[in-house]
C-alpha cells in the first residue's frame, strides 16, 4: 500500500528539523490561544494547507513563514474545520528502524483526538523502569494492553470518540505489515531513515555506552530482517 505524497514529505527530515526548530522558536507559545505548553506538546501546522497540487513547492512546505506552531486544542479545532471530522476514522502503520524518527512522525501530525499504540510507551507507563529496561514479568502485560488497543481499533465504528489510530513499531518484516493493513484497513507510513543516521541518533541521544550498544545491535537486527 503505497505512501501519498503529503504523508510521505511529513515523515522527510528536513520537514522534521523544520517543524523542531519552529516549536523551539515559538517558546512554547500557541499562535493561536496564546498559552504556553512544553515544546513536546505543540504541533506545527502549515498555513496554506498542503495539497497535491503543492506538495512539492517548497516555498510552502518548507517555509517557515507557512508554519504556526499550534497546541493540541488548537490544531484538532483546526483541522475539523478543514473536513477531517470524528467519524472519518483512519488508521496508520508507522514503521521503520529504532531511533529512525516514528515518535516525533506521529507527534508532528496526531491530535489529541487520536489513539496512538506504542508498545515502548505501554511498557513504561505499567512499571518504574527506564525506556530500554523491559523486565520479562511485565512484558507480558504491556502486550495484552497492545492488543486491547488494537482489538479497540479493529471493532470501530464512527460513534467511538476517539478519531484516527497511529500504530508505531519496528515491523522489518513485509508480511507483519501487509497482514496489519489488510486486517485494520491501516494505510503504511515508512520512516525510511539510513542505517548510520539512526546509529548517529541513538549516539547523540543516550549516553549510556552499554545501552548504545544494545541499541545499535537492534538497529543492526532491524536492517538485518527489513524487507520492502
Amino acid at each position: 500500500m503505497a505512501l501519498d505524497p503529503i504523508h510521505a514529505f511529513y515523515c522527510r527530515k528536513d520537514y522534521l528539523d523544520l517543524a523542531l526548530q519552529c516549536k523551539i522558536k515559538s517558546g512554547g507559545k500557541c499562535a493561536r490561544c496564546g498559552e504556553i505548553f512544553d515544546i513536546e506538546e505543540l504541533r506545527p501546522h502549515h498555513i496554506i494547507e498542503l495539497t497535491l497540487d503543492n506538495i512539492d513547492d517548497v516555498n510552502i512546505t518548507l517555509n517557515p513563514d507557512n508554519i504556526e506552531v499550534l497546541c493540541h486544542n488548537c490544531h484538532n479545532a483546526e483541522h475539523k474545520r478543514f473536513g477531517n471530522g470524528i467519524t472519518e476514522k483512519k488508521v496508520y502503520l508507522v514503521y521503520g528502524a529504532p531511533f529512525s524518527g516514528k515518535t516525533t512522525y506521529v507527534q508532528s501530525v496526531a491530535t489529541r483526538n487520536d489513539i496512538v499504540v506504542d508498545l515502548d510507551k505501554i511498557h513504561r507507563a505499567i512499571c518504574i523502569c527506564g525506556l530500554y529496561d523491559k523486565p520479562d514479568a511485565t512484558k507480558k502485560l504491556a502486550f495484552r494492553i497492545k492488543d486491547l488497543l488494537m482489538d479497540e481499533i479493529y471493532s470501530a465504528t464512527q460513534f467511538r470518540k476517539w478519531q484516527n489510530a497511529y500504530i508505531i513499531g519496528t515491523y522489518p518484516e513485509r508480511y507483519d505489515r501487509e497482514e496489519i493493513a489488510t486486517k485494520y484497513g491501516a494505510e503504511l507510513v515508512h520512516i525510511s531513515t539510513t542505517k548510520e543516521d539512526c546509529i548517529k541518533s541513538v549516539c547523540e541521544s543516550v549516553k549510556q555506552v552499554s545501552i548504545q550498544q544494545a541499541i545499535i545491535g537492534w538497529i543492526d537486527n532491524y536492517y538485518q530482517r527489513y524487507r520492502e
